[in-house]
């Protein structure tokens, strides 16, 4: 029997269209950013987008980068998962870093002799309403003399044989009596059954009912589909937005009405859109959407405050106290607690400090501080 060698992948889809459907929410995402009209785009410092006050890097993105640095470990431990077939043995090796074993799949190293199986059993997994929840909560139990190890039956691809993974289409379709059929076609589960000769092969359909088996498939829908799509968008450039415009001050109260406006009209679209889908998933998806609607509309009055307003003019503000700043026709500054104290109180009181500020459009101006977030920066480098 020639060895046969079956490499694990966390996705039941295949490699192009996964790679696909990530290549064109990218698209979607960079070409949102693109068609935004980005004043002095070309003059603007990315640097200071992640950087704090101090140039210190923003806390958050330091938790995204260690998140990341996690998600990469776990797929590098995915990549070494193997299973290896030949006429006498099955060796298993997955790494404890996958996290499968949270799971109740089985992890490390086994070397099971062929002769010790007693039972191959599937358990495919009935009462899901689209294939690929149904697909990944089934198992594979291989049962021995002494052990029984649990495996997940279609996750495992033969090395140098074609993707017998499935589609988008096939993965989001309804399973109905497939799942059973897909399970025992997969290539290690044929494989097994046919080494292990005097093994039993069985299959136990289990149902898993409960809150999440039975669920409204929302990428069926397609007034669902497009308020998913309106999710991603808003909630991608309420996102970029605020990460751009981190060095705008605003001065003046916020105007209400455009937050009210965005949410009642997010509101009404999804309720309109979701017509035909269940009342929770209707009204959930609905409230989801307004919610990120009004969130982009605190970065949208800004960029719209920029857009109209594109040209700052140089305002200069006394100093009347401590990081405290007033002007005869403008709100005053208060960086009282801000996190440039010290250098606030490197200023002089009564000292004139020169804003660059974009006029009112919508009720309240923005402060590009920008340029004292540089000069805060070379004061801290020389006290260093």
């Amino acid at each position: 029997m020639v060895k046969q060698h079956f490499r694990y992948s966390a996705s039941i889809l295949k490699t192009g269209q996964l790679l696909g459907a990530l290549i064109a929410l990218f698209a979607f995402m960079l070409g949102s950013l693109l068609l935004l009209e980005l004043p002095n785009l070309s003059e603007m410092d990315f640097a200071e987008i992640f950087r704090d006050d101090y140039g210190n890097i923003h806390f958050e993105l330091q938790i995204l980068v260690i998140v990341s640095l996690i998600g990469a470990l776990v797929a590098a431990a995915n990549r070494k998962v193997k299973v290896t077939l030949d006429s006498e043995t099955v060796s298993i090796n997955i790494p404890k870093l996958t996290g499968l074993g949270l799971m109740g799949l089985t992890t490390g190293e086994h070397r099971i002799p062929l002769h010790t199986i007693r039972k191959i059993e599937l358990t495919p997994v009935t009462g899901f309403r689209n294939m690929a929840q149904a697909i990944q909560q089934s198992r594979l139990r291989l049962i021995t003399d002494s052990k029984t190890y649990l495996l997940q039956p279609y996750n495992f691809f033969k090395v140098g044989a074609p993707d017998h993974r499935l589609g988008l289409t096939g993965a989001f379709g309804k399973p109905k009596a497939r799942v059973e059929a897909i399970i025992n076609e997969a290539p290690l589960v044929r494989a097994l059954s046919e080494a292990a000769g005097e093994a039993s092969v069985a299959s136990k359909p289990v149902d898993r009912s409960g809150p999440l088996a039975k669920q409204f498939n929302l990428l069926r829908h397609r007034g669902m589909v497009i308020e998913l799509v309106l999710l991603t968008g808003l909630g991608a450039y309420a996102l970029t937005d605020y990460l751009l415009l981190t060095n705008y001050l605003i001065l003046g109260d916020l105007p209400l009405w455009p937050f009210v406006s965005a949410g009642l009209l997010a509101g009404a679209l999804g309720i309109r859109l979701g017509r035909g889908a269940p009342g929770a998933e209707r009204v959930g998806v609905a409230a989801m959407l307004c919610m990120v609607a009004i969130a982009a509309t605190y970065p949208g009055i800004q960029r719209y405050t920029l857009i109209a307003s594109p040209e700052p003019m140089s305002v200069a503000y006394e100093m009347t106290g401590a990081a405290h700043f007033e002007h005869s026709d403008y709100p005053a500054i208060d960086q009282r607690s801000s996190n440039i104290t010290e250098y606030w109180e490197s200023l002089e009181t009564g000292a004139n400090v020169d804003f660059r500020v974009h006029k009112p459009v919508l009720g309240f101006a923005l402060v590009d501080m920008s340029p004292v977030y540089e000069k805060s920066r070379a004061f801290y480098r020389a006290r260093e």
